[in-house]
């Protein structure tokens, strides 16, 4: 029995998330189908009643083309969107800036436009048995998880994965963490139908789908020119947690900055928080020499 079928338990079965799933060649061809199928149940049911209601036999085909219409549009503008952020997420800072479920949502718009047939989960809350989405194409299925972390991804979260792809005889699985990997989970991974897809190389596969977007020339539009080099010098304080040295944090909503702070680089394992304080203090030779 295929992964489609083992992993239902697990399916993000709302409407939208259904229509996703379905080309828009099919969808209209079943819109179609379903509403002959309606007019003619209507015109078979005026002829056994032996009254016919023509207002009626019209109607019932018209409302349920409305409403599937309605769902195919709401489930296009997810699609939408989500192709927005692609084509807006032009560079490594950008891509860093994304909340978890944002680069999840990406990431399965990225293969949705490489041709892949994609069946999404539900939400870690909601219980997504390990994995975000799966991929679909001649016939077998990949199960993919998405670590949108700022440290690098670990031997032990690809053996969960490689887990769920066993038990459930999927064909293969693609774990993406933005961060990169650690050296055993890549050895752990290359003699296996495992594939592993760090942030640069996110970015090419984006690349392919989003000609012609920026980051050709390594520049950052986010970034205020000089700001970059500035930010590489300054001195990064110790995690309070853990005393690992901390990366900055900036939240953006829509094209303003809401929060920026101090982070523990080894989040989620590490939650370590601190204010950030004006203005920056630029870091001394020894303390750079001491900072990855």
């Amino acid at each position: 029995m295929s992964g489609r079928n083992l992993r239902r338990r697990f399916r993000d079965d709302s409407p939208v998330a259904t229509l996703m799933e379905i080309p828009t060649r099919a969808f209209v061809g079943l819109v179609a189908g379903w509403a002959v199928l309606a007019f003619v149940i209507a015109v078979v049911l005026d002829v056994v009643t032996g009254h016919p209601d023509l207002f009626v036999t019209a109607l019932i085909p018209i409302l349920l083309v409305v409403m599937f219409a309605l769902m195919f549009w709401l489930s296009s503008r997810e699609r939408m969107l989500r192709q927005r952020r692609l084509a807006q997420t032009s560079t490594a800072y950008q891509l860093s800036l994304l909340m978890p479920d944002e680069m999840a949502d990406m990431a399965a718009e990225l293969f949705r436009l490489k041709g892949y047939v994609v069946t999404e989960n539900k939400r870690p809350d909601l219980s997504d048995g390990g994995v975000d989405f799966e991929l679909t194409k001649d016939g077998e299925t990949r199960l993919v998880q998405v670590k949108h972390w700022r440290h690098e991804v670990t031997v032990k979260e690809a053996r969960e994965l490689w887990g769920v792809v066993a038990s459930e005889r999927a064909a293969g699985a693609i774990l993406i963490g933005t961060s990169g990997f650690t050296v055993v989970a890549r050895e752990f991974a290359a003699q296996k139908d495992f594939t592993l897809i760090d942030g640069p190389e996110f970015m090419r596969l984006r690349s392919e789908v989003v000609p012609g977007q920026g980051g050709a020339d390594g520049s950052d539009p986010m970034v205020a020119e000089g700001f970059a080099k500035h930010l590489a010098g300054i001195h990064r304080p110790a995690c309070p947690k853990c005393s690992t040295p901390m990366v900055l944090v900036t939240r953006i909503e829509d094209t303003t900055i809401v929060r920026q702070f101090w982070g523990c680089k080894r989040y989620p394992e590490c939650d370590g928080t601190r204010r950030l304080a004006f203005p920056y203090q630029s870091a001394s030779r020894e303390t750079r020499a001491l900072v990855p």
